[in-house]
């Protein structure tokens, strides 16, 4: 889809135009896009990986910290489910901030997108390896799970297969990840389980108190924003069934199948949160967190128990890296199409119709900071590093968006009480929100040390990553601007607020 056009006759004939050139195949539903949205999410990898870590900062209050983060989240993927309804494009925020705030933040936060998924696609590659040897050492083999160089070259070969499967076709995608997700999300449901009530040789540790749910339990503010702000980006990929919105077969598909996902979601991650608390003490999370999940499910099961665990794990990781592949290609294939990415970023697979030249180059940007950034240390500090550095930059691109979702459908607010609150209230005070807490978390990060490192453990290089991410996408900005001047930057952004076509 082009930028807004700067009139209504100049917008009909480009929609005819597009109706009738060959694009992407419209081919899913609600089932595929919650497939995608929850592989993306991979809440059974986050569980397994990040329950523990984030237990390590927030104590006995995890699952409040999850229930505290899914609100804004929520709030904001409201605010997506009428912008999609509006306006189903693959570039969402990168779209839809320019028509509600102009083109240079509208382009910002499409940098951001962009930095955030091959960041992501980095580390998870290394996740993919370190799960994999993990499935080794369980087999008998004697190399280090967390083997910074072996995990990275074995990451890299995943990466391969995956690309090439999400070139095939979102709809193969889709199948390949219902199958690799389900059967993580069962032995994750099955370890909580057991974790829960006390079952299997390990029994439980702690007995349960509602204090875990305690919003006001948190020891001060900065454990509070910090274990909400790594649970916020916990659900981090939900987006993906909004970005695969032009392939859908109805503009409703998206926001069903996103809200449906996070729900979902939430569901798990509180469960799990409350199991943990049950079953490990604060030296096993200490101890075990970086490999929470095959530790517990070792102490139930006993000798198969870690070997399921790292299974399920490798397998829900690459679901997630291939649905992540998915989600960033689109969005840089939308950049292309308007012109502030080569027109090459756009170009589709003739017989798949899917945008192959992004798909590979994404990737590819993603394994040579793998590679690099195996310089950085421990690959449990990289990931924690990682995480830190994309959720700042998430809770940035998320709150944006909620303010620009007031801004398209500011003159709908007072037509009905459904319109204030999905329109406006939820989506604001979550944007607001978020903002917010990304900004707190710059400031604590950078106040945490005297000193800059380069050190994945050292706070003022993990505020300045992110902010350099942020720092080098203006002047890409301003060349689009002034050197190339590509329609996403020249023309208006939004003649007739009424016409669908103008504000999505």
């Amino acid at each position: 889809m082009s930028v807004d056009t700067p009139t209504r006759t100049a917008a009909a004939p480009a929609a005819a135009a597009a109706a009738t050139a060959p694009g992407l195949k419209k081919t899913l539903g609600v089932r595929q896009g919650v497939v995608m949205a929850l592989a993306n999410m991979s809440p059974t990898v986050s569980i397994g990986l990040g329950l523990g870590l984030i237990g390590m900062e927030v104590g006995t209050s995890l699952p409040a910290a999850f229930l505290i983060a899914c609100l804004p989240i929520l709030g904001i993927a409201v605010g997506y489910a009428r912008l999609s309804e509006r306006d189903p494009n693959a570039g969402t925020t990168y779209i839809w901030v320019r028509r509600a705030l102009g083109p240079w933040l509208g382009f910002m936060v499409g940098w951001i997108g962009v930095a955030c998924s091959i960041l992501f696609l980095a580390y998870g590659t290394q996740l993919a390896g370190q799960f994999t040897l993990g499935v080794v050492h369980e087999l008998g083999g004697s190399v280090d799970p967390g083997n910074m160089k072996y995990a990275t070259v074995i990451g890299i070969l995943w990466a391969v297969g995956i690309t090439w499967t999400a070139v095939r076709g979102v709809d193969v995608a889709a199948r390949v990840q219902g199958i690799l997700f389900g059967f993580a999300a069962l032995v994750v449901v099955i370890v909580c389980v057991f974790a829960f009530a006390g079952w299997g040789d390990g029994g439980a540790t702690n007995d349960f108190s509602a204090h875990w749910f305690n919003p006001f339990g948190f020891d001060n503010t900065t454990v509070l924003a910090t274990g909400v702000l790594l649970c916020a980006y916990n659900f981090w990929g939900w987006e993906t069934a909004f970005s695969v919105s032009e392939e859908n077969v109805d503009k409703k598909v998206a926001g069903k199948a996103g809200l449906i996902s996070i729900a979902i979601a939430v569901a798990l991650f509180v469960f799990a949160a409350a199991a943990f608390e049950r079953a490990l003490s604060a030296d096993e999370f200490a101890e075990y967190g970086a490999n929470a999940l095959p530790y517990l499910s070792d102490k139930i099961f006993g000798g198969p128990g870690a070997l399921i665990a790292y299974l399920a794990m490798l397998l829900s990781t690459i679901a997630c890296l291939q649905s992540s592949v998915i989600g960033g290609a689109r969005l840089t294939m939308a950049m292309g199409r308007n012109g502030v990415l080569g027109k090459s970023w756009a170009r589709l697979h003739p017989k798949h119709r899917t945008p192959a030249i992004s798909t590979y180059r994404t990737v590819a940007i993603s394994l040579v900071i793998a590679a690099a950034g195996t310089a950085l240390g421990k690959l449990t500090d990289v990931i924690m590093a990682t995480v830190t550095a994309v959720g700042i930059l998430v809770s940035f691109g998320y709150g944006v968006t909620g303010v620009a979702c007031v801004m398209i459908f500011r003159r709908e607010l007072r037509r009905s009480v459904r319109n204030f609150l999905t329109l406006g209230l939820l989506p604001g005070l979550a944007g607001v929100a978020l903002l917010l807490l990304g900004g707190y978390m710059v400031y604590s990060q950078w106040t945490s040390v005297d000193t800059i490192a380069f050190d994945a453990e050292n706070g003022r290089f993990l505020t300045v990553v992110p902010l350099s991410i942020i720092a080098v996408g203006i002047p890409i900005a301003a060349w689009n601007r002034f050197v190339r001047k590509p329609d996403y930057f020249t023309l208006p952004r939004s003649v007739d607020p009424d016409s669908p076509a103008e504000i999505g």
